[in-house]
């Protein structure tokens, strides 16, 4: 079994080569020698130092763990749908044991919000098309509600679980619409929630009918100048704790004439000045073939240079997505 600790790394005392950690209480039942623990910071939750007991101590406190530090990196999937699944414990676990067999640490969970009722009408500006329309009437959109996801959560939080499974929602935005987002989500609490933009000008870009409706309409530069306005205006909106693919815009390979690089850093310091992380999400590759195994060298650079704090994530649709390209883009992340 592994566990999973917040502490202020930065006040841990270190004798002998081994940390010590005082526990605050056994209500989670003993700890014992040779287990994994993953010692979370308190001030950024995905700066970890995974380490192993190698003696427990008795306090009157709780315990006195003393800890050797490895060098394993702490393996994370951040972004993962449940989408063509029922919302059930079964399912989940199916997504649990992928990420078991890939050497994940955690997995994130989240589904966008047109799977949710609640969310109907902040599509609405969808159905001027439609294709869209028709997209947006499939089996698998608006089906459930954020009771019936709540009820999920809370079952799977009290299993014993081999690997940390947290849950959010990806929220598509739009700057027309977050009224709406904010009176829906103003009651909701979830581990967190990841800000995305799928649309630009209220047409979807990542889709089959995308280049009739957009691309083939409009101008490279016009649709990322429209795009990126809208994803500084989601960052700004300070709904988020994430930002989705910050350039997944760039699926098709179709690029822009002018030098995005001044685009990206005012995208970074919006992303530090909100204190969000960007996601290195993987789907681009391995769902739509692009070279790129996550973000673009040339945002992953400004990102570094700014200090955002990144993500890995899969962008899972499938249990057997999960961890997809995860290792990768965690090296391109640290390196």
């Amino acid at each position: 079994m592994t566990r999973h600790l917040t502490v202020s790394l930065k006040d841990l005392k270190e004798r002998d080569g081994l940390l010590e950690v005082q526990t605050g209480g056994l209500s989670d039942g003993s700890y014992e020698t040779g287990e994994l623990i993953c010692l979370h910071d308190e001030d950024d939750e995905y700066n970890v130092i995974k380490a192993l007991t190698e003696r427990v101590g008795k306090t009157a406190d709780g315990c006195l763990l003393k800890l050797r530090k490895t060098d394993v990196p702490y393996y994370v999937d951040g972004h993962m749908h449940l989408e063509y699944g029922e919302l059930s414990a079964e399912y989940v676990l199916q997504f649990v044991g992928e990420a078991v067999l890939k050497g994940l640490d955690e997995i994130d969970i989240l589904d966008h919000t047109h799977r949710f009722r609640e969310f109907r009408e902040c599509y609405d500006h969808l159905r001027i098309h439609q294709k869209q329309d028709e997209w947006l009437n499939g089996k698998t959109k608006f089906c459930s509600t954020l009771d019936e996801y709540d009820e999920l959560i809370t079952q799977i939080r009290d299993m014993d679980l081999p690997v940390r499974v947290r849950f959010g929602l990806e929220v598509c935005y739009t700057e027309d619409t977050e009224l709406m987002l904010r009176d829906v989500l103003k009651d909701r609490h979830y581990d967190f929630l990841t800000g995305a933009v799928h649309s630009v000008n209220h047409i979807l870009y990542d889709m089959p009918f995308s280049g009739e409706l957009l691309w083939e309409r409009f101008s490279a530069d016009d649709i990322y100048r429209d795009y990126y306005k809208a994803v500084m205006a989601c960052v700004s909106s300070g709904l988020f704790d994430r930002l989705a693919h910050p350039d997944t815009i760039k699926l098709f390979e179709i690029y822009p004439d002018y030098d995005l690089t001044e685009t990206y850093r005012q995208l970074a310091r919006l992303l530090k000045e909100n204190n969000m992380m960007a996601e290195n999400n993987t789907g681009c590759h391995y769902r739509y073939h692009h070279p790129d195994v996550g973000l673009s060298g040339q945002l992953l650079a400004v990102f570094k240079e700014e200090g955002v704090r990144i993500m890995t994530a899969s962008d899972a649709h499938k249990p057997e997505h999960v961890g997809s390209y995860i290792r990768e883009a965690a090296e391109r992340s640290r390196t």
